[in-house]
């Protein structure tokens, strides 16, 4: 247990909360995980332990609906992770809401694409397809990534990561279906594999063997029964969603006016140390996204510098740096960034600063994208790193304080504390920051 005399920087976040506006939201705590989504029709089809609650955007629209007063509304998920944000925007009842997500990681927009065009599956034939594909993946001979816990079998079977290749290119024949039987295939990987992902990486564990066919079978049913029951209860709507493989940090790159956008409502990635790339290694690999060891760095460098294997050089913006150095960053990020550089962590200093640089760029580009009174929501958790030098993020304050230095009117919903390691106070949390655009 890590007690609050060991966090330094304690005295500079109590005196940031006397000036941030901070609403205790209790009520809004299931809407940060997500957890409920795995019951939900579309939405339960790949378990993304990161993501948060459908409810999450209906939630938002109803909390603003005194500035969102337009019944056709624009939304964007810059880090839209397997789709949550817009597949929420097709279902709302309330309003018309065209939504657009970015993911960078292309497996992950893989997922977030094919479930938006869940209307275009043909339902009746999806089992039928996904069998025909596991036949003549009989007749190849697919080779195996140079993933070496693929080809050593440490990760999942080497007979098993065979066969699902092979199914993945079986399907490359089947037409309309084909990126449903390929989703069925890459949601069935971790329950046929050796590992279970867990927080940070993909860990090892016993289990028992499961026969491929089987497994495969019943995530397809479970898919086209899906389907099936939104064609009936869904409502015809005109909304156009859409996600884009790009970056989110800058939605302007990603072809999204200035002004355009009337709420952003996101999840960015924690300064954790995760490296989601890693987290979803063997769909990336097994299905093909990624055929080399260069390919699949150079998307773990791309990404937000959120954990340390991102060894990218990017200038530090300027006005960033005179925030840290002699502006409002300095007491709530500049000390702590100072302490650990100091100290045998400095690679976590490179690694936070880095990260609220591009945490820097990302809320000023939202801010452009914005029309005047917009809203952007972004799900946020500190963090705890280290022992014997204990450092805690309070990544809600430090990003609330940059959306204030880019002119913007803020504040922080508190909505559940995280119990790890730390006694004594109530900065380990989980927050919703609002940002409103003026």
């Amino acid at each position: 247990m890590i007690f609050e005399d060991q966090i330094l920087e304690l005295s500079a976040y109590r005196a940031a909360e006397r000036t941030i506006a901070i609403k205790n939201r209790n009520d809004w705590a299931p809407l940060v995980v997500f957890g409920d989504n795995q019951s939900l029709p579309i939405h339960d089809w790949f378990r993304f332990k990161e993501g948060f609650s459908a409810s999450l955007l209906g939630s938002v629209v109803t909390e603003f609906s005194d500035v969102i007063r337009s019944r056709e509304l624009i939304v964007l998920d810059p880090f839209c992770g397997v789709g949550t944000t817009v597949l929420s925007a097709q279902s709302c009842s309330s309003k018309t809401i065209h939504g657009i997500g970015i993911e960078r990681n292309p497996f992950i927009h893989f997922v977030a694409s094919t479930k938006l065009r869940w209307m275009s599956m043909n339902a009746t034939s999806l089992v039928k397809d996904g069998l025909r594909a596991i036949s003549t993946s009989n007749d190849l001979n697919p080779k195996l990534p140079s993933l070496s816990s693929v080809r050593e079998g440490r990760c999942i079977s080497v007979h098993i990561a065979r066969r699902l290749i092979a199914i993945t290119e079986a399907a490359m024949e089947i037409g309309q279906n084909r990126d449903f039987v390929n989703l069925g295939v890459a949601a069935s990987i971790e329950s046929l594999s050796r590992v279970r992902r867990d927080g940070r990486a993909l860990r090892i564990v016993k289990k028992p063997i499961r026969k491929v066919e089987p497994v495969l079978r019943e995530m397809w049913a479970s898919m086209a029964r899906d389907v099936t029951l939104l064609r009936q209860s869904r409502p015809d709507k005109s909304s156009i969603c859409t996600v884009i493989l790009g970056d989110g940090r800058d939605p302007a790159m990603s072809g999204i006016p200035d002004e355009s956008v009337d709420l952003i409502v996101t999840s960015p990635p924690y300064p954790n140390n995760i490296d989601y790339s890693e987290v979803y290694k063997l769909e990336l690999w097994l299905l093909g996204f990624v055929r080399s060891a260069a390919e699949f760095l150079a998307l773990r460098r791309s990404t937000v510098r959120s954990h340390p294997t991102y060894e990218r050089t990017d200038a530090i913006p300027l006005d960033f740096e005179h925030e840290l150095l002699r502006g409002s960053l300095n007491g709530l990020l500049g000390g702590l960034l100072q302490r650990l550089e100091n100290s045998p962590d400095a690679w976590r200093a490179k690694m936070l600063s880095a990260y609220f640089a591009d945490m820097w760029r990302g809320i000023g580009n939202f801010k452009r994208t914005l029309t005047k009174d917009g809203i952007a929501a972004l799900v946020v958790g500190n963090s705890l790193h280290g022992n014997s030098l204990p450092a805690l993020v309070a990544t809600d304050l430090i990003l609330a304080r940059i959306a204030e230095c880019h002119g913007m009117n803020v504040h922080i919903a508190v909505v559940r504390p995280l119990k790890r390691r730390l006694s004594g106070n109530h900065f380990l949390r989980e927050s919703i920051v609002i940002m409103k655009k003026c």
